[in-house]
């Protein structure tokens, strides 16, 4: 799965209709499909399904069903747990689950006040996972790139030596917070990062295989919508919202990420909502990150800047009205920023995540009542926002980035038995 479109190089809408049309359907092309098939039905319903049953949902036949998962139990991707006691007569069917510990990913992130690394397999299981805390505003890219390459070589080490049988790593993904296009990052601007071409951003991480760069709010959002690798089970479609110093969006529209013409869709937090606002990191006046910030709301809260979102609301039910403020004005611009995005794109559910969860319940009010009064569907669609367990909330970018490069693997497992 690609992060934005492809650079100016890429061939032209009628060229790739050329191309399609001199290429066909191989029979090479149609055993991957299938191969494909086979395998997300494996993915979707772990222990649960049989060839046979695999054969009654795609329309394979039983014959070419089993020659497929045949395919996949040699290269490693499915294994069959041992025959389960039926009550009807007859041969009990032997179920086919996703091989632990034999495909794994390993999602990187790096954000304004951490680093972190993670290493998920196929299964959507956790192999290794790390993290530390720290100040990258103004940070060097090619010191800190090389510090979370340090990160992922642990994971990597960990993961390999998690299990008897040593897994392969099918490669990694980076996110990072701010606009990403497949070939550079324009922008990350509480980093200071900009310019920084592909290669820039791929060099020091070379030797874990990088091949996903996008923005860490779009991988959280994948996350969500697709919580274990090719396993589309979340919500279809909604606008997540998350952030730390910075405010981003992942949208999702039918569990894939609406990204736009260069996969820089979902910037909220430099929508303006109130252009006599104060300046935001951007440059710009009266952006929703200079209210809803980590530290902007800090500041407004008349907190130090090391202040928590959790700390503002703790100061605000103790009484304080520079807090109760901060929350409300922050609640307000929140609201102002969705209904452009739900205006736009008409998908009514908000999901919360990042620090915007941690005070979700104190900003809902303010943002709902500017939702009401400016989104036009609101009296047929309201708006609804939700704020998921906050446990699960922890590690999404790492997550989405692992789960993404898996996909790779899913979308074409042929490639992989080729590769073995």
């Amino acid at each position: 799965m690609r992060s934005g479109l492809p650079n100016s190089s890429a061939p032209t809408r009628n060229a790739g209709i050329e191309t399609r049309k001199r290429k066909g359907v191989t029979s090479e092309s149609l055993r991957a499909t299938n191969l494909s098939l086979v395998l997300s039905h494996i993915l979707a319903k772990p222990g649960m399904v049989s060839r046979a049953d695999i054969a009654g949902y795609t329309g394979i036949t039983r014959a070419t069903a089993s020659r497929l998962v045949d395919d996949l139990m040699h290269s490693g991707l499915v294994s069959e747990l041992s025959p389960a006691a039926q009550p009807t007569r007859g041969r009990p069917a032997t179920r086919l689950t996703p091989q632990a510990r034999t495909a794994f990913a390993i999602g990187l992130e790096v954000n304004v006040s951490y680093l972190a690394a993670r290493a998920v397999d196929l299964t959507g299981t956790v192999l290794a996972d790390t993290r530390i805390s720290g100040d990258f505003a103004g940070s060097h890219p090619k010191t800190t790139l090389t510090q979370l390459a340090s990160l992922g070589r642990s994971v990597l080490s960990e993961a390999i030596a998690s299990g008897p049988v040593h897994p392969r790593l099918v490669g990694s993904g980076l996110a990072l917070p701010g606009l990403v296009s497949g070939d550079a990052l324009a922008v990350a601007p509480n980093l200071g990062w900009r310019d920084l071409s592909r290669v820039d951003l791929i060099t020091p991480l070379a030797d874990l295989h990088p091949s996903l760069v996008a923005n860490e709010a779009d991988l959280a959002a994948f996350a969500v919508a697709n919580p274990r690798p090719g396993t589309p089970e979340g919500p279809s479609s909604f606008v997540y919202v998350s952030g730390e110093v910075g405010i981003g969006a992942g949208i999702i529209v039918d569990y894939r990420p609406l990204s736009g013409a260069h996969g820089w869709s979902g910037e909220i937090g430099h929508i303006c909502v109130d252009p006599t606002g104060p300046i935001c990191s951007c440059g710009a006046t009266g952006c929703l990150e200079a209210y809803l910030g980590l530290r902007a709301l800090a500041r407004r809260a008349g907190l130090g800047e090391n202040a928590t979102p959790s700390n503002v609301a703790a100061a605000a039910r103790d009484g304080s009205l520079s807090a109760s403020r901060a929350i409300n004005e922050a609640g307000a611009a929140l609201g102002r920023a969705l209904a452009a995005v739900i205006n736009t794109v008409d998908i009514p559910e908000v999901l919360l995540g990042g620090v915007v969860a941690e005070i979700g319940q104190e900003l809902i009010p303010a943002a709902s009542a500017e939702l009401h009064n400016r989104v036009l569907q609101s009296a047929w669609s309201q708006p609804e926002f939700r704020i998921p367990n906050l446990d699960s909330l922890a590690a999404l970018s790492v997550t989405g980035a692992a789960h993404q490069v898996l996909q790779h693997v899913v979308d074409n497992p042929l490639a992989w038995i080729e590769s073995i």
